[in-house]
């Protein structure tokens, strides 16, 4: 396996920071990120030009998918919650190369559900969390009942990984078997959505009025990390200049919307403040106390 770490490759070609194999236990169907291939090899690189690579190779009769693919690409994943099976396999794979130990202490930060991480994932369930409940309120306005169902529903998601992440849980692939463990409360508003006899309509709006009374008075814990972002400096920050900073790079599309809700709650103070008589035209800052 390690010609597929070392070998082949160009004089310049960048050589991995270390690789993770995930097997097919006993030969049999491992899901379709495996498909038939007998064991699916993860490369981890610094940098590459592309955000992913993927090649099939054969080696003395044994079939490997290799994923190249950067530490940083790995970490949103991780952050995002994006390609869960992906990085489920990364976690429960076998660690055959290690340059500096990165691959272990990530893992480890993962598992452990150590900072900055668990900060970074907690406000970027609440973004997503919020996006999709004002998303789902806009539809049931507008009279667009299974539109307001599926954002509910995704609403709901978010909620559920909040519960897990502030209890320094890692939110799995099967959301709602692990939830159910850890917030029985939540699972029985996704029994409630899903199964119940109301209405549609009835049921998403039970379940957004839910939203909003428990989830939206976690909004200062979750957004713990824009907060600390803006007390970094003195100065108030311009909207593009937050969506800039690198910690909160995962939340670009939400961040305008949760800075304004935050604005409304008087969590985020903004300058020129509202109701000043401002003749000047102002790009508006924002800071906290």
């Amino acid at each position: 396996m390690n010609s597929f770490i070392f070998g082949g490759r160009a004089h310049n070609e960048p050589i991995p920071l270390g690789a993770v194999a995930c097997h097919r236990p006993g030969g049999k169907f491992h899901g379709a990120l495996l498909q038939d291939f007998d064991v699916l090899v993860f490369l981890i690189f610094e940098t590459l030009e592309e955000e992913m690579q993927i090649h099939h190779q054969m080696e003395n009769g044994v079939h490997y998918q290799l994923l190249s693919l950067q530490a940083e690409e790995l970490k949103r994943w991780i952050v995002t919650g994006e390609n869960r099976s992906l990085v489920h396999y990364f976690l429960q794979g076998e660690v055959i190369h290690d340059v500096k130990g990165q691959i272990l202490q990530l893992r480890q930060q993962v598992e452990q559900f150590e900072q900055p991480l668990q900060e970074q994932r907690l406000f970027f369930e609440f973004a997503r969390f919020l996006h999709n409940y004002v998303e789902a309120k806009r539809h049931l306005t507008e009279g667009h009942e299974m539109d307001a169902y599926y954002s509910t529903l995704k609403a709901l998601h978010h909620w559920a990984c909040i519960e897990l992440v502030q209890q320094s849980v890692y939110p799995e692939k099967t959301i709602w078997n692990q939830v159910r463990a850890y917030s029985a409360q939540v699972y029985k508003f996704y029994e409630q959505l899903a199964f119940s006899k109301e209405t549609l309509k009835e049921r998403v709006e039970l379940v957004l009025l839910a939203c909003e009374f428990s989830v939206m008075s976690k909004m200062a814990d979750c957004s713990e990390l824009l907060i600390r972002v803006l007390r970094s400096r003195k100065a108030p920050w311009t909207i593009e200049e937050l969506m800039q900073h690198p910690d909160l790079q995962y939340v670009k599309r939400e961040l305008p919307m949760v800075v304004r809700k935050l604005v409304y709650r008087n969590l985020i103070l903004q300058w020129p403040r509202e109701g000043k008589n401002n003749i000047r035209n102002e790009e508006i800052r924002y800071s906290v106390n």
